[in-house]
């Protein structure tokens, strides 16, 4: 069974070994303009690659710990990682299951940023007040709430990895889904 997360990071890995690899356009600002250089470059976007590399290892690395069991081997195309992950711990006690979530999850976000997509952070909720539309901060590879009034202990504003953002937004997913099954049966809160 293919989430949606699976789907989503599926689709974007595809889209950065199509446009970062197959059609290189040199060095991205993270804002989706391409900078060119006067000096001769790769032929192909040498940070792309290192991030699908990455990527793939991630979730082999993952599989060998949480799966060591299993039959199928890794497949050749990197796209095709994720399908076969979910294939392969379908059977997986609930929490290991959350943690695959929150890494693809996680790719997911990071495969968007990496091709200067970086509205997608606005969609989550701080994971401490709740607020709508963090921000991403480059310099610190992190979101940042705007809420004036979510502070870290220090005074500072609150800034969060993709790891948490991922593993907050599995926890809200299910929780949805939990919701649903129980007004779908009938059950009411």
């Amino acid at each position: 069974m293919e989430t949606d997360a699976s789907q989503q990071a599926t689709a974007q890995l595809a889209h950065l070994v199509d446009h970062f690899v197959q059609h290189p356009t040199g060095r991205r600002t993270g804002r989706g303009a391409p900078v060119r250089s006067i000096e001769n470059t790769a032929p192909l976007n040498i940070d792309a690659i290192s991030h699908i590399d990455a990527s793939v290892r991630e979730i082999r690395d993952y599989m060998r710990t949480e799966s060591p069991g299993t039959l199928e081997p890794l497949p050749a195309d990197a796209a095709a990682v994720y399908d076969w992950c979910i294939r392969n711990t379908e059977t997986d006690d609930d929490a290991a299951r959350r943690r695959r979530d929150a890494i693809i999850y996680r790719q997911y976000l990071e495969h968007c940023i990496l091709t200067g997509d970086v509205k997608v952070i606005r969609t989550h909720r701080c994971p401490d007040c709740g607020t709508v539309g963090l921000h991403w901060n480059p310099p610190f590879k992190k979101a940042l709430c705007r809420n004036i009034r979510c502070k870290t202990p220090d005074g500072g504003l609150q800034m969060w990895s993709l790891a948490r953002l991922a593993t907050a937004h599995i926890e809200a997913h299910e929780k949805l889904a939990a919701r649903a099954t129980l007004n779908g049966s009938g059950v009411s809160r």
